[in-house]
């Protein structure tokens, strides 16, 4: 008789900070430890609580996603820290010892028992050069999402990457279980102060149902009163358009078992 696989976990660390763990395999994903002015969510971890991790996926250089100060105090033994492409010099010359690993879209890596398959992400770092992919004149993206495949679960995170025409469609080749995707959406306002948005809580929806997850987590709503995200109206809009996709909003104070995945029967 085949024992079943012991369960894959996410812990919300706020705004798009999350730790996925399954037996073998810990993954952190664009964790923010740093004080700073005006966050609203204090970190339930601290840089050393990243050493236990055996990666650091970071999806793009905003200071909410790759958090330099946090990751030069984790420890001498602390995990590999992977960045996309374009950052990885700057990021390695800042954490001077570390181990940074440049990564490439569509390009697997295997680490800690996981497979990560790294995804373009259309955002920007500033309003000048959003919405786009960035792509280097050598084909290097410099924002990215993450698809995690980790103990019998394929998972997607976003970063602060919107939709686009190939997103869902290949989310749906790759298998994916498990969505997490922003919602905090972008406006005139926001805009004009330099704040390059994120896909709305409707385009989110969206998004989860034309890629066919049995599971769909918010993100990127709670840490500063400048650039919320309305997780209720989520929650609302999504049991509108696909009632069968389960909505989980972990909570900060441990790690929760993330649903085997289901078939939805949604639309291709």
């Amino acid at each position: 008789m085949t024992r079943p696989l012991p369960p894959v976990t996410v812990r919300r660390l706020g705004q798009a900070g999350y730790v996925l763990a399954a037996a073998g395999a810990r993954m952190v994903l664009d964790p923010f430890l740093s004080d700073h002015p005006g966050r609203l969510v204090e970190p339930p971890l601290t840089p050393s609580d990243l050493s236990e991790a055996d990666a650091i996926l970071v999806t793009h250089e905003h200071l909410d996603h790759l958090d330099l100060p946090a990751l030069a105090a984790m420890p001498a033994s602390a995990a590999r820290v992977f960045v996309p492409a374009p950052l990885a010099e700057r990021v390695g010359a800042a954490l001077p010892g570390r181990e940074v690993i440049a990564v490439r879209a569509w390009m697997p890596i295997e680490v800690g028992g996981a497979v990560v398959v790294p995804v373009p992400a259309l955002h920007g770092v500033h309003m000048s050069d959003a919405y786009s992919f960035g792509t280097e004149p050598d084909g290097d993206h410099p924002y990215v999402g993450y698809v995690v495949r980790i103990g019998g679960l394929t998972v997607f995170h976003a970063g602060d990457g919107l939709d686009y025409p190939d997103l869902a469609p290949s989310l749906r080749r790759l298998g994916v279980d498990v969505a997490l995707l922003p919602i905090n959406g972008r406006d005139a306002i926001r805009e004009a102060a330099d704040i390059v948005g994120n896909m709305s809580a409707e385009e989110a929806v969206d998004v989860a149902v034309r890629a066919g997850v049995s599971t769909v987590i918010p993100m990127h709503y709670d840490m500063f009163a400048n650039n919320p995200g309305q997780v209720g109206a989520f929650v609302d809009l999504m049991r509108d358009a696909a009632p069968q996709i389960h909505v989980l909003v972990p909570g900060l104070s441990h790690e929760v078992p993330l649903p085997a995945p289901q078939t939805t029967g949604s639309p291709s």
